[in-house]
C-alpha cells in the first residue's frame, strides 16, 4: 500500500496513476471534503499529455475551455505577443475549475480511496505515518503532496525556507462568457490575466507589487477596479461580475538538495512550490505523478522512488528558476524598463517563440501498464 498525504491535483493524479500500475493506493487529505472550490487552473499541453496516457485527457477537454491560443498584452489589451497552444496531434491546453478537475480525479478512483479529515502528524522514512488522532499506518511508501507548507517536508527533511516575492495575488472566478483566449496583460508593477473556463466562467487573477501581510477592505472589488482603471474595459466587466475574490502572497520554495529519503519522497509544491507566472504548477505536480508511478511500476520501492526523482528534479527546478526570473521582469515598475520588456517581447521572432514551448511541452511520457 501507498499512502499519499494530499489530496490536490498532484496528489490525486499520483492515486489514478498508481492504481493504473497496479498499486494500492490510500490519499490522506486533512479538510473535511475535497475542496470544490477554488480558483482556475490552465492545464497546458504537458500536463495534458500525462493525463492523455490516464486516458482522462478527454474528460477534462470536455469539462473544460479548449485553450488553442495566448497572447501577452498592453494594458489596454493590444497584443505584444502571441503563441499557439495546440500540439501537432490537435491536443489543446485546457482552462478548468480546480473543482471540477478534482471531481474527475476523484471519480477515477474507487469510493474508499480518499480519506478526508485526516491530519497527519508525523512521518518516518521508513514509511510510517500517524495522524493527529494518534493512529498509525505503515506504508510501502509515502508521497508527501500536500502543498507549499508540507507536513511530509518537514517531519522528513525539516523546515525549508520560503521565498518572498514581494508580490500579492487576487484571483477570482467571474459570471462572464465573453472571454475565448488566454490573455495576460502587464503594465507598470501590475498584471491582469484573464482565462476561459467555459459554462460561462472565467478564471483571473491580477498581480501587484506589495509586501506581504496586506489586507483588503470591505470592498476589495471596488479596490481592485481602482488598481486596474487605466487597463481594458473587459478587466473591469470581469471584476463587477466576481461574486468572491481570495488574495495571496506570493512565494516560492528554495531549492530542495534531495525530495526522496527511503519510502518517502515530495511531489509538487511539496519538492518544488514556484510562482505561479508560467501557469505551471499542477502541470508539474501532474508531470511528477506520472512519471513517479512509471518509475515504480519498473523498479518498485524504494529505488523507484529515487529514479522519480533523478528524473524530475532537473526540470523541475527549471520552471522554477524561469517562473521567478519571468514574476520579476512582468513586475518591473519604471517606465523605460517596461518599454524595452514591450518592445523586447514584440520583437520576438515566432520561431523562437515555438522553440521556447517546444520545450515547455515536450514532455517524455512514460509507459503505464
Amino acid at each position: 500500500m501507498i499512502g499519499i498525504i494530499g489530496a490536490g491535483p498532484g496528489g490525486l493524479t499520483a492515486a489514478v496513476a498508481l492504481r493504473r500500475v497496479g498499486c494500492a493506493v490510500e490519499v490522506l487529505e486533512q479538510a473535511p471534503t475535497i475542496r470544490a472550490a477554488g480558483a482556475g487552473l490552465t492545464l497546458q499541453l504537458n500536463a495534458m499529455r500525462m493525463l492523455e496516457a490516464l486516458e482522462l485527457a478527454e474528460a477534462v477537454t470536455r469539462a473544460g475551455y479548449a485553450l488553442k491560443s495566448g497572447c501577452s498584452a498592453r494594458p489596454d489589451g493590444s497584443a505584444l505577443m502571441r503563441m499557439s497552444l495546440t500540439g501537432a496531434d490537435g491536443l489543446t491546453g485546457v482552462g478548468i475549475l480546480r473543482g471540477t478537475l478534482s471531481r474527475i480525479l476523484h471519480e477515477a478512483l474507487p469510493a474508499d480511496t480518499v480519506r478526508c479529515g485526516v491530519r497527519v502528524a508525523s512521518v518516518s522514512r521508513d514509511g510510517v505515518v500517524i495522524d493527529s488522532q494518534g493512529v498509525e499506518r505503515v506504508y510501502d511508501a509515502v508521497i508527501g503532496a500536500d502543498g507549499i507548507h508540507s507536513a511530509v517536508r518537514a517531519a522528513v527533511f525539516g523546515e525549508k525556507p520560503l521565498r518572498d516575492a514581494n508580490a500579492t495575488c487576487w484571483r477570482g472566478i467571474a459570471d462572464h462568457d465573453g472571454v475565448d483566449t488566454l490573455c495576460e496583460r502587464m503594465g507598470h508593477g501590475l498584471r491582469f490575466g484573464s482565462v476561459p473556463m467555459g459554462g460561462g466562467k472565467t478564471y483571473w487573477f491580477a498581480v501587484a507589487n506589495a509586501a506581504p501581510g496586506g489586507t483588503d477592505g470591505a470592498d476589495p472589488v471596488a479596490e481592485l477596479r481602482d488598481r486596474f482603471s487605466d487597463f481594458e474595459p473587459l478587466v473591469d466587466a470581469l471584476l463587477v461580475a466576481t461574486p468572491r475574490v481570495m488574495r495571496h502572497d506570493l512565494y516560492d520554495l528554495a531549492p530542495l538538495d534531495v525530495w526522496t529519503a527511503g519510502r518517502v519522497t515530495l511531489l509538487g509544491d511539496a519538492a518544488h512550490a514556484m510562482t505561479p507566472n508560467l501557469g505551471q504548477g499542477a502541470c508539474q505536480a501532474i508531470e511528477d505523478a506520472v512519471v513517479l508511478a512509471g518509475a515504480v511500476s519498473r523498479l518498485g520501492v524504494p529505488d523507484g522512488l529515487s529514479r522519480y526523482e533523478e528524473t524530475r528534479k532537473a526540470r523541475a527546478r527549471s520552471f522554477v528558476r524561469r517562473s521567478w526570473t519571468l514574476g520579476a521582469v512582468a513586475q518591473w515598475e519604471n517606465p523605460v524598463a517596461c518599454w524595452l520588456r514591450n518592445l523586447g517581447m514584440s520583437w520576438t521572432p515566432e520561431v523562437v517563440m515555438r522553440r521556447q514551448l517546444a520545450a515547455v511541452y515536450g514532455v517524455t511520457v512514460p509507459q503505464l501498464g
